[in-house]
């Protein structure tokens, strides 16, 4: 992880008098943020679709566990015969145009990484207009529900139903919008936007209890990231370039995973062949397998993946009927 992105951590979701001193400072630029973002949503006129559409988004910056929230849903339409798509921006992805991702001939270079995730699952397109997209894929394919993954504050779209997905261990961080805090929207207005609020991991200290209280009517759901143990008496080296690059390591020790090696990248990092060689080197001079994660994994090219596996993860809700009760509605 760059040494910005490590202070940037630490300013967010640390109680130190270094990050209170640097809010103060810098906190005009939130203010400005906030006004632009309210401007936006001011000046959005709001379109509607035929076809139903369904947000996954949240109101931190990445590492909330949104794509495993996609994922189950994707699984959970499927098991139901419904003809589903999947939209994204493809973060990262050199292509703009609305575009259908097609495995054999897209890399994490073209697309982004969650895009190669979803098209194992379902139909999946990128665009970087979400508009255009969700009329590209009206067109082209008709699905019954266009999942979008992100876009809770594009206010150019009516969605049928909004989730909202939270990590419950970062909670909020120091509760401040962009740049000085995490925050794209404030929790409450994003609360307000949603029918499902998923909550992911232990929320234990981060007062989530309070916005349960405020907003009643809305679905709170718990989720847990699951996967199976690891039987190999091995240790491994786990590295990972993700939103959230602790939360993976939790999952590891949680699983009986002997780390003995960690190391940390940006999110959405492209790995160079000179970082593999380093970590492969690095786990045979000291006999380690190499473990990462499949967001990961995608972003490495073939040669690059010979000798490295990926956790393969899932989501487990707390109460799946509700949850798909709510999905199933025709409003």
């Amino acid at each position: 992880m760059g040494l910005d992105q490590k202070i940037t951590q630490y300013i967010w979701y640390s109680k130190s008098k270094f990050s209170y001193l640097v809010i103060c400072i810098f906190f005009p630029l939130s203010i400005i943020y906030y006004l632009v973002f309210l401007l936006k949503k001011i000046q959005s006129k709001e379109k509607s679709f035929q076809n139903k559409i369904v947000c996954i988004g949240n109101c931190s910056v990445g590492g909330d566990g949104k794509t495993t929230t996609v994922l189950s849903l994707i699984n959970l339409f499927k098991s139901r015969n419904i003809k589903v798509a999947v939209l994204l921006k493809g973060y990262k992805g050199k292509i703009k145009a609305p575009t259908q991702v097609n495995m054999k001939s897209h890399s994490a270079v073209d697309v982004g990484d969650e895009a190669l995730l979803y098209v194992e699952h379902a139909s999946t397109f990128v665009s970087n207009d979400r508009l255009k997209g969700i009329n590209f894929i009206i067109a082209k394919f008709s699905p019954d529900i266009i999942l979008i993954d992100d876009g809770l504050q594009d206010f150019r779209i009516k969605k049928d139903k909004s989730i909202l997905v939270i990590n419950g261990n970062r909670g909020f961080g120091n509760g401040f919008l962009l740049p000085v805090g995490p925050l794209r929207q404030s929790p409450s207005s994003a609360m307000k936007l949603a029918d499902i609020i998923v909550i992911i991991g232990d929320e234990k200290g981060n007062n989530l209890d309070v916005y349960k209280n405020k907003f009643k009517n809305k679905l709170f759901l718990k989720a847990e990231i699951t996967c199976e143990k690891n039987q190999i008496d091995k240790n491994y080296f786990a590295f990972s370039g993700i939103g959230n690059n602790p939360s993976f390591i939790n999952t590891l020790n949680t699983n009986n995973y002997n780390l003995t090696k960690i190391k940390s990248f940006p999110d959405h990092y492209f790995y160079t062949d000179n970082d593999i060689k380093n970590m492969k080197k690095y786990a045979t001079d000291n006999n380690l397998e190499i473990i990462t994660t499949e967001k990961d994994w995608k972003r490495l090219n073939t040669k690059q993946r010979l000798g490295i596996n990926f956790l393969q993860i899932s989501l487990e809700f707390s109460n799946k009927e509700a949850l798909s009760e709510i999905l199933m509605q025709n409003d």
